[in-house]
C-alpha cells in the first residue's frame, strides 16, 4: 500500500527514476540558472533590434495570409487541410465562431484543466490494477496498430458542371473542293442556355456542405481511433504502468470525437436536402441544358455515395470503441465476481446480455476487478509477512509471540469475515432502501400528481367560470354600445335619407317648374306667332308638366276648347284686324245705337275722310297711364288712344278702350274686342303658369 501511495503522491520521484536522461536534463537546466545566476552582475550588451523587425514581419505576413484565407475559399481548405489551428486562427480573426476574449478564457481554461490532470490526476479516477502483460507484448500492438493503414476518404472527383463545346475547326482537305455561290446569309445562332441562379445556388451548397461533411467524418474517425486506442492502452495496461494522462487523452478524443460527428451530421443534412432540392429542380424540367443536368445528377449521386461510405466508416470505428466486444471473457469473470453485488443493485437484469442497461457499467466492473486484485496481492503479501512472524515466532520458541501472533491472525480473519458480512448486508440494505424509496417517491408523485391536477382543475373551473363572466359582461356592453351606435348611426341614416328626400322632391320641383315655365312660355311663342295656330300641344305639355298641381289645372280649364281646336288670334292679327275695325268704326262714329238717316251716314264716312289726328297730340297725363274719365271723350278720341296703346303692346287697354265706344262703332268693335278678349285670356292663363312656375323654383332652390 506504501508502494502505491508513494507512486500518486511523489510522481516525480518515479519518473526520474525509471528516465535518467529527463533527470540528467534538469540537472543541466539546474546548472544553466545557478550559472546564470552567478554572472547577473555583468554589463548587459547592447540589445538588437533584429528581434522586433522579424516579429514585425512575421505579424505582417501572417495578417496578408490570414486577410487571403478569409477572401479564398481554396486557400482556406489547404490551410486547414495541411497547417493545423490554421482554420481556427482565420475563424478567430474574423469572430465566426467567438470573440478573442472568449476564445482565449476557453483555452486558459482548458490549459489549467490540462496541467492540473497532469500534476494531481484527474478527479474521481482511480488507478486499478491490470493484469500484467510482457512489455514486448505491448510494443508489438502499439507497432501493429500505428502501422495500421489509416481511413482515407475517396477523394471527390470534382468536375466543372458547364462545360464550354470545343469548336471543330475546318480539316485540310488534298482534293481539289467545288466553290458554289449561293445568296449570302448569317448563320444562325443558337440562343444561349442561361442556368437558373437558383439551381446555381444550389449546386454550390451542395458542393461546400459534402467537402465539409466528408472532411468532419474523417476527423471524427481519426479521433475515434485514438479513443480506442486510449481504451485499449488503459485496459491492457497494470496498475503500475497506468498514468492518469491516459483518461484525460480518452475524455479529449470522446469530445472531440462527437464534436466532429455532430458537425458531420449537420452538414451532411445539409448536402442532402440540397441533393434532393436539386434532384427534384431537374425532375420539375428546370431551363437547364441536357448536358449540365447530366452532369449535376452524376455529381449529385456520387456525392451521395461519399457519404454513406464516411458515414459507413465512421460507424464501424464508433462500434470497435465498445469494450464488451473485446474484452468479453474480462466482462464475464467480473459479473460472476460481482453476480450478489449486481443482483441487489440492478435487480432483474440479465447477467448474461451482452450490454447492461446502465452506461459504462461493463468498464467500472472491469476497473473494479482489477483493484480488488491488486488488493488481495497486498493482503497476501502482509499475510505472507504475517506467517513468516509466526514461524520465526515458533523457531524462537517464544509462546507468548506466538500466542499473539495466532489470536492477531485470528481476530483479523475474523474481522476481514464480518466486514465482508457487513458490506454484503449493507449492500442488499441500501438497495432494498433505494428501491423502497422510490416506490415511496413514486406514490408520492403520484398522489402529488392528483391533487395538482385536482388543483389545477378547480383552478382552470374558477378561471373558466371568471372568463365566461367577463366575457359575458364585455359582450353585453358591447352589445349596448353596438346598439347605441347602430341608433345613432341610424339616425344620422334617416335624416340623410330625409335630406336626399327632400333634396330629390326639391330638384323633382325644380325641373318639374323649369317644364312648366317652358311649356308657359311655348305657349306665349305662340301667341307671337304671325299666324294662328291651334294650341293643343302647347296645352298638353303644360298639364303634361303639372300633372299633379290642381292650379295648373284650373288655369287650363279656363282656355276655351275653341282656343285649342282653331287658336287665338295673334298679335298680328290683332293689329292688322284692329285697322279695318277702326277704318269702321271711324266711319259710322256720327251713328247712334239705334242707326240714323242716310245724311247722317254720309256726315260721319265724310268726318272720317276729313277729319285727322295725331298720337302726339295726346295729353301728357296719358301718356303716364293716368286715370282718365272715358266718358267725357267721343268715338275718335277713343280710338286715337286705342291706337297709342295698341301700338305700345298694351292690347288690355286697349280692348278697354274699344268696349268704352258708343253707338254704332261700338257694334263695329265688338267684332274685334272679341278675339282680343281670348287672346288676352289665353295671354294672361300663360303669364300665371309661368309666374307660378317661377315661384315653386324659387321654393324649392
Amino acid at each position: 500500500m506504501y508502494k502505491f501511495t508513494n507512486h500518486l503522491s511523489n510522481a516525480k520521484l518515479v519518473l526520474v527514476r525509471r528516465h535518467i536522461d529527463g533527470s540528467s536534463a534538469a540537472l543541466i537546466v539546474l546548472r544553466q540558472n545557478s550559472y546564470s545566476q552567478d554572472h547577473g552582475t555583468r554589463q548587459q550588451p547592447r540589445k538588437s533590434r533584429k528581434l522586433f523587425w522579424s516579429t514585425v514581419g512575421a505579424t505582417v505576413l501572417t495578417g496578408a495570409a490570414v486577410v487571403y484565407a478569409k477572401h479564398s475559399p481554396e486557400a482556406r481548405n489547404w490551410l486547414e487541410s495541411n497547417v493545423p489551428w490554421a482554420n481556427d486562427l482565420v475563424a478567430l480573426v474574423y469572430q465566426e465562431k467567438s470573440s478573442p476574449w472568449k476564445f482565449t478564457v476557453d483555452r486558459f481554461n482548458q490549459a489549467t484543466t490540462s496541467i492540473s490532470h497532469f500534476v494531481f490526476g484527474k478527479e474521481g479516477v482511480t488507478p486499478l490494477e491490470i493484469k500484467s502483460r510482457s512489455q514486448q507484448d505491448i510494443d508489438a500492438d502499439a507497432a501493429k496498430k500505428a502501422t495500421s493503414k489509416d481511413f482515407q476518404l475517396p477523394p471527390p472527383s470534382l468536375e466543372p458542371l458547364y462545360v464550354e463545346e470545343k469548336k471543330l475547326g475546318t480539316p485540310d482537305v488534298d482534293t481539289p473542293a467545288t466553290v458554289v455561290q449561293t445568296e449570302r446569309c448569317e448563320p444562325a445562332r443558337a440562343p444561349a442556355a442561361a442556368v437558373p441562379a437558383e439551381l446555381v445556388q444550389l449546386e454550390r451548397d451542395m458542393m461546400d456542405n459534402t467537402k465539409l461533411a466528408l472532411d468532419s467524418y474523417k476527423r471524427a474517425s481519426q479521433h475515434c481511433k485514438r479513443y480506442n486506442d486510449a481504451l485499449y492502452k488503459i485496459v491492457e495496461s497494470t496498475v503500475e504502468e497506468l498514468d492518469k494522462r491516459h483518461f484525460s487523452a480518452l475524455q479529449g478524443a470522446q469530445s472531440e470525437r462527437d464534436a466532429a460527428h455532430e458537425q458531420a451530421a449537420e452538414a451532411a443534412a445539409r448536402a442532402k436536402s440540397a441533393i434532393q432540392r436539386v434532384e427534384s429542380a431537374l425532375e420539375a424540367g428546370a431551363p437547364v441544358p441536357p448536358p449540365a443536368a447530366a452532369a449535376t445528377r452524376r455529381h449529385a449521386a456520387a456525392f451521395g455515395e461519399q457519404l454513406a461510405t464516411a458515414e459507413a466508416e465512421y460507424c464501424r470505428c464508433r462500434d470497435e470503441a465498445l469494450l464488451a466486444d473485446r474484452y468479453w471473457d474480462k466482462v464475464e469473470a467480473a459479473r460472476s465476481a460481482f453476480r450478489a453485488e449486481l443482483a441487489a443493485l440492478f435487480p432483474g437484469a440479465d447477467l448474461s446480455a451482452r450490454s447492461l442497461p446502465s452506461a459504462h457499467v461493463d468498464l467500472l466492473l472491469v476497473y473494479t476487478l482489477k483493484q480488488i486484485q491488486f488488493l488481495q496481492n497486498q493482503l497476501a503479501e502482509l499475510q505472507t509477512v504475517r506467517e513468516q512472524k509466526i514461524n520465526r515466532a515458533i523457531e524462537c520458541h517464544d509462546e507468548k509471540a506466538l500466542i499473539e501472533a495466532k489470536v492477531e491472525d485470528l481476530i483479523k480473519a475474523e474481522r476481514v469475515e464480518r466486514e465482508k458480512e457487513f458490506l454484503k448486508r449493507s449492500l442488499a440494505l441500501q438497495a432494498e432502501a433505494h428501491r423502497s424509496l422510490r416506490e415511496q417517491l413514486k406514490k408520492q408523485f403520484e398522489i402529488q400528481q392528483e391533487v395538482l391536477q385536482e388543483k389545477v382543475a378547480s383552478k382552470e373551473k374558477e378561471v373558466m367560470s371568471r372568463l365566461a363572466r367577463a366575457q359575458s359582461e364585455r359582450l353585453e356592453h358591447e352589445r349596448a354600445q353596438h346598439k347605441r351606435e347602430l341608433g345613432a348611426a341610424a339616425a344620422r341614416l334617416a335624416a340623410v335619407q330625409h335630406a336626399l328626400k327632400q333634396r330629390a322632391g326639391a330638384e323633382e320641383e325644380a325641373r318639374r317648374s323649369a317644364a312648366l315655365w317652358a311649356a308657359a312660355g311655348g305657349v306665349l311663342a305662340a301667341l307671337s306667332a304671325p299666324r294662328r295656330a291651334p294650341l293643343r300641344d302647347h296645352v298638353a305639355a303644360v298639364r303634361s308638366a303639372g300633372k299633379d298641381d290642381k292650379l295648373v289645372q284650373s288655369i287650363l280649364q279656363s282656355i276655351s276648347r275653341d282656343a285649342l281646336e282653331h287658336g287665338v288670334a295673334t298679335e298680328q292679327e290683332l293689329r292688322d284686324s284692329f285697322d279695318r275695325m277702326e277704318k269702321t268704326v271711324l266711319k259710322v262714329a256720327l251713328v247712334g245705337r239705334e242707326g240714323a238717316s242716310l245724311p247722317v251716314y254720309f256726315l260721319s264716312w265724310l268726318q272720317s275722310k276729313l277729319l285727322f289726328y295725331k298720337l302726339s297730340e295726346l295729353p301728357e297725363e296719358e301718356m303716364e297711364d293716368k286715370p282718365v274719365d272715358y266718358t267725357k271723350l267721343d268715338n275718335f278720341e277713343i280710338m286715337q288712344r286705342a291706337r297709342w296703346q295698341l301700338e305700345r303692346g298694351a292690347v288690355e287697354r286697349a280692348a278697354r278702350l274699344v268696349g268704352a265706344l258708343r253707338g254704332a262703332g261700338r257694334a263695329a268693335g265688338a267684332a274685334w274686342a272679341g278675339p282680343a278678349r281670348e287672346h288676352l285670356a289665353v295671354r294672361q292663363a300663360a303669364h300665371a303658369l309661368m309666374a307660378h312656375a317661377e315661384l315653386s323654383s324659387l321654393l324649392h332652390v
